[in-house]
């Protein structure tokens, strides 16, 4: 997605995890965490984004939130001499239907292994690609939804589902309790939030709700956030580089802008509104 004004580029951290801060990505002791974990809200807010080609996911601190709100933690994925924010949205079920082997482009070059070996065992295996949309292009949604895999195996749409959002949920989490020298992250201490396109109606952001859940993520703890949306609510926290070029700012009070998803579905376009109060209108 991408906001219509000129915003200064982000820093990354040499470690392999992304960071909108130049100073990198500190680990963090007990001592602190007690402190977070005092005031009673979410130690952090974690987001998944569930794309139609790909994937992946962020996280923010609640007390680096406070201070910088724009400081996000995000992962390097890596598949041969690519390195992306994102993996595509492919995963390999192993044969009994029901245990996630791989995802992203790991998960490409190992049926791509399988597929080489010239013995058909990959017929055997189970390999779902860019399948996010066919939500939204079933007419009526229902909860016994099945999927085709590229050899026309089929799963419940659900488990496909489901196990996809686990693995992405658990790799954030491992990331997030090194931030914490390896203290253990309560699941009452996590807001997490899914991010589902504009045009989905309501049956298919229940589906993933539900997906979400049988993932292991509690209900309670879960939002559901329209991805042109959550897009405009971070680009509005950017600094932008003034046309005059003199120095940076936020978005002002009445300013206009566009967000442009120009993803793996046919592109959104959302134009909003910045009143004087915190008030962001479309």
């Amino acid at each position: 997605m991408f906001c219509c004004k000129k915003s200064k580029r982000p820093s990354y951290h040499p470690s392999g995890t992304p960071s909108y801060h130049p100073s990198g990505t500190p680990s963090y002791h007990s001592y602190e965490t007690q402190i977070w974990r005092s005031s009673g809200t979410s130690l952090l807010v974690a987001a998944i984004d569930f794309g139609t080609t790909y994937s992946g996911w962020a996280f923010s601190f609640k007390h680096e939130f406070e201070k910088e709100p724009e400081k996000v933690s995000a992962k390097n994925w890596t598949g041969g001499q690519l390195v992306t924010l994102k993996a595509p949205t492919t995963v390999l079920i192993k044969p009994d239907g029901k245990t996630l082997d791989s995802f992203g482009y790991e998960a490409e070059s190992k049926y791509a292994e399988l597929t080489n070996q010239g013995n058909n065992e990959h017929e055997t295996w189970y390999y779902f690609h860019r399948f996010k949309m066919l939500l939204h292009e079933k007419m009526e949604l229902k909860r016994d939804l099945e999927l085709e895999d590229e050899t026309r195996k089929i799963l419940p749409a659900k488990t496909v589902f489901s196990l996809t959002i686990r693995y992405l949920k658990e790799d954030m989490l491992n990331t997030s309790r090194d931030r914490l020298g390896g203290d253990e992250i309560r699941e009452d201490e996590i807001t997490w939030v899914l991010t589902v396109p504009a045009i989905w109606n309501d049956a298919a952001k229940q589906f993933m709700r539900e997906a979400a859940v049988e993932a292991g993520i509690k209900n309670e703890n879960l939002k559901i956030a329209l991805e042109p949306e959550a897009a405009s609510i971070f680009c509005r926290l950017l600094p932008v580089e003034k046309m005059d070029g003199a120095g940076v700012s936020s978005f002002i009070a009445r300013s206009r802008y566009m967000v442009l998803d120009a993803g793996g579905n046919p592109e959104v376009l959302e134009v909003c509104w910045k009143s004087g109060t915190a008030r962001y209108d479309q």
